[in-house]
């Protein structure tokens, strides 16, 4: 009897997969926060007209923009590891909703690679610059390849995933009610989003396929994400705590 109560006390108290769930999401959120604190504080990208200047631009950023890929690579790794928990905490609430658990693990599996696909020729480019042989048309080309990707494209997997992230949350009570809303609300907002893809490639501008309301489309996501990640932290055990 006594061995049982310890190890009872020991998996309300210990760090199940609930917990470290959330810590993942934590981890994700605030490598990414950081990540576009660095990209800011290069400036913003001068015209793609003239090919020269890009490739000045990303040589004197070199440092910044190789810290920043390389926190965003580690970001969006933990981010697969905080969709495979939350897939694992709603299968084991409610085995019925397992094929939505597993619709919101693969949309932010696709979104994550989407991110790494970008952030791959982004760090390809900051490679190139700094080398000796770089070419100036390459860089542009590849510079502004790696913005479109990362931008208008990857919010489309994103306003679904929240979607669904927001329906997984309402029918297995596993969050907080406001993030089932926050899941539906942020979905439409980013949808709205992604059709700047229409738009042409200038990220100095608003609406555009890399413009800054790519930037400020990732809000949702990271407001979702954050929330659910805390709610998992204050946890204890093995099992989600359901939300009435």
């Amino acid at each position: 009897m006594g061995e049982g109560k310890r190890c009872e006390d020991s998996d309300m108290s210990g760090w199940g997969v609930v917990r470290w769930t959330g810590a993942l999401g934590l981890a994700s959120i605030s490598l990414q926060l950081l990540a576009l604190i660095l990209f800011f504080a290069a400036g913003i990208p001068p015209a793609f007209d003239d090919a020269t200047k890009v490739l000045a631009y990303v040589k004197d950023a070199h440092f910044v923009f190789a810290t920043a890929g390389i926190l965003l690579f580690i970001a969006f790794s933990l981010l697969i590891a905080f969709n495979a928990g939350l897939r694992s905490i709603a299968v084991t609430v409610a085995a019925g909703q397992e094929w939505l658990a597993t619709t919101v693990f693969a949309l932010g599996v696709a979104l994550s690679v989407m991110g790494l696909v970008s952030l791959g020729l982004a760090l390809s480019v900051d490679a190139i610059a700094a080398s000796s042989h770089a070419d100036p048309a390459l860089v542009r080309l590849l510079f502004e390849a790696s913005g479109v990707i990362g931008g208008a494209p990857t919010l489309v997997p994103i306003a679904v995933y929240l979607g669904a992230a927001g329906s997984l949350s309402a029918t297995t009570r596993i969050l907080p009610r406001w993030l089932a809303l926050a899941g539906w609300i942020g979905s439409v907002l980013v949808l709205i989003a992604a059709l700047s893809a229409y738009g042409a490639s200038d990220p100095s501008a608003f609406w555009s396929a890399n413009g800054i309301v790519t930037i400020f489309a990732l809000l949702p996501l990271y407001v979702w994400t954050l929330g659910a990640s805390v709610a998992f932290v204050r946890q204890r055990g093995s099992v989600a705590r359901i939300y009435s």
